[in-house]
């Protein structure tokens, strides 16, 4: 009876260390990106990974990131019940090479992984709230950059049986391209314009009828989104805090962008 015992020990110690190992994060290509050879999760949990849409956001603005400048990134998971959530989020270019640096902002919750070419989370970081959980860390574009850059990310929704099975794995992915300052892409930048420029209270904006206009400002958030009625539009600044802010448009698959500044 004592070989029994000697031999079921000898069984499920392993899994038990790879439970333990895996709740600290994962051993680093589970991403499913095209580099880590479509690999998730379900790797070593059961069932297939569910594609998701918007759970990874970024302060990239619309018109691209910049080679060398450093961006926030974050990744959110939402699962009913979920128990325990953890994650791990790479970027590469178009070939599936890695690209760019991760920085980690919350060392208490996530760690780098895979020869720091990923993110993955720690014990303290697989605590859900709620129903879902969110990481965040910083990303430095390379320089050079390449044209595109695809963020990949996998997601483990675990039920907390102790078990690798009835867990639920997701992965997401978005792509974004690296702008390029001084290009003109389209005559729609020929098109529109802003002024006063620097403004104060209000500026006005010459677009083409049915433009869609956003104000960000530097980091990407959106202040303002609304469609021109009228070749000349008049937007209120007289809340925007003094800085520099860009003004998107976009008409009939064109993209101009120009810069304000409040003060």
């Amino acid at each position: 009876m004592k070989k029994i015992y000697n031999l079921l020990l000898v069984l499920t110690l392993p899994a038990v260390l790879i439970l333990f190992s895996y709740s600290t994060g994962t051993p680093g290509g589970k991403t499913g990106s095209m580099g880590d050879d479509g690999n998730t999760c379900t790797d070593c949990h059961t069932g297939t990974a569910q594609a998701q849409t918007d759970w990874i956001t970024t302060d990239i603005p619309a018109e691209g990131f910049f080679a060398g400048e450093t961006y926030t990134i974050t990744a959110t998971g939402t699962h009913a019940g979920v128990v325990k959530f953890g994650f791990e989020l790479t970027a590469e270019d178009e070939s599936g090479a890695k690209t760019g640096t991760f920085i980690i902002t919350e060392e208490t919750r996530t760690k780098l992984a895979n020869s720091n070419s990923s993110v993955t989370h720690v014990a303290a970081g697989n605590i859900p709230t709620g129903d879902s959980n969110s990481w965040t860390m910083e990303w430095t574009a390379p320089n050079p950059a390449p044209e595109m850059v695809k963020f990949n990310a996998a997601f483990n929704a675990a039920n907390g049986n102790g078990t690798t099975s009835g867990d639920v794995i997701y992965k997401t992915e978005i792509s974004v391209n690296q702008a390029h300052v001084g290009i003109i892409d389209n005559q729609l930048t020929d098109n529109t314009s802003v002024y006063p420029n620097p403004a104060t209270d209000n500026f006005t904006v010459v677009a083409p009828l049915g433009s869609s206009i956003q104000v960000m400002d530097i980091s990407g958030r959106v202040i303002t989104s609304l469609k021109a009625q009228t070749d000349l539009t008049s937007i209120d600044v007289s809340t925007y805090q003094d800085g520099l802010y860009l003004i998107q448009f976009e008409h009939n698959g064109d993209v101009a962008t120009h810069k304000l500044i409040v003060k």
